[in-house]
């Protein structure tokens, strides 16, 4: 499609992008509503599980403090991201002020810091390392979280690390790409398609954040305190989580 009604004619990329774009506030509150009926059925149905423990001075550690800081940093700053980008993707209805322009502002700074975080997570979660010849396993498991994945945790990883990446290129893009009298066309038109990749990538990796933090924290009682201490109850494992006491015990054998 072609465009120039205050300048030159050029050609514009994808314009189904450029609609999709202009369209996310009409399109987003319909994603996040399927989303919140979707687990509010789950959990009515599903109910939530909960172990039986009967010796609750029996705990087990299982997070370091190393792996505690990087989960709960990236649950609170990705909370807040989250918050701020409503913010700014609804901008029309929050309005200006200096609050909307503080969360704006933020929403880029924050971002900017969660990039490491996101790093950090990907490889201390990535679960799937078998094969990796492991010099002390001690050492191992204070750095890589302990476990196995079942299959929906394995892609709600797997899609945390792809559309994780699509945010954090996306962002940084956008941080330090500016067009200048001689490439503003062309530039505008790639921040346009790398802001649509920013709201697509966020409002699909919300869906696997929600179901993590559903099948985690909400499905499941006990898991939020023993994440904040580090400690759970060696109960709980037993019913809930086999392949981290599995990896624990190999580690003291």
């Amino acid at each position: 499609m072609e465009a120039g009604v205050f300048g030159p004619r050029y050609d514009t990329i994808a314009p189904e992008i450029t609609r999709a774009f202009e369209e996310r506030q009409e399109l987003l509150p319909y994603v996040f509503a399927v989303e919140f009926v979707a687990f509010t059925i789950a959990f009515i149905f599903l109910g939530r599980k909960k172990a039986v423990i009967s010796k609750p001075d029996d705990t087990v550690l299982v997070y370091s403090l190393f792996q505690r800081v990087v989960l709960l940093l990236n649950i609170v700053i990705m909370i807040y991201l989250f918050i701020t980008g409503f913010s700014i993707t609804f901008g029309n209805i929050t309005g200006g002020g200096a609050i909307a322009y503080f969360m704006r502002w933020t929403h880029e700074i924050v971002g900017l810091g969660w990039i490491p975080i996101w790093l950090i997570l990907t490889v201390i979660a990535f679960k799937d390392h078998k094969f990796f010849k492991r010099p002390s396993g001690k050492l191992w498991n204070k750095i890589f979280l302990r476990g196995k994945y079942k299959p929906m945790y394995r892609i709600n990883y797997y899609a945390y690390v792809a559309f994780g990446f699509l945010l954090a290129l996306s962002g940084f893009l956008l941080w330090f790409i500016f067009p200048t009298a001689e490439n503003y066309v062309h530039v505008i038109q790639f921040r346009r398609l790398m802001l649509f990749m920013h709201f697509m990538a966020s409002a699909v990796i919300s869906f696997f954040i929600f179901e993590t933090i559903y099948s985690y924290v909400i499905a499941v009682k006990g898991y939020l305190p023993g994440l904040i201490t580090g400690r759970l109850p060696r109960e709980y494992l037993e019913e809930l989580r086999p392949d981290v006491l599995v990896e624990m015990e190999k580690e003291n054998n």
